[in-house]
């Protein structure tokens, strides 16, 4: 017994197929291929307050200036 894939349908073609639209490319939506922009993943849960627990994905722009408000990013233990 052969597999089903994908031929030979009946009915009628879905009205959504004019709609569709490719993959989301999160790297051109987040602007990732600029040089001081970089996802990190967070370890730990000290800005759980803040919404950011351990394991998210934070986008960090390294040529942001410091601002009161604003989440630092810090790397510790990189040599």
């Amino acid at each position: 017994m052969n597999g089903y894939d994908g031929g030979n349908t009946t009915g009628f073609v879905s009205p959504a197929d004019d709609y569709l639209e490719g993959p989301v490319d999160l790297a051109d939506v987040l602007d990732l291929r600029r040089p001081s922009r970089y996802p990190v993943r967070v370890a730990g849960n000290a800005l759980a307050g803040r919404g950011i627990r351990s394991g998210d994905v934070l986008v960090v722009d390294a040529a942001l200036p410091p601002k009161d408000g604003r989440v630092a990013v810090v790397m510790l233990g990189f040599s």
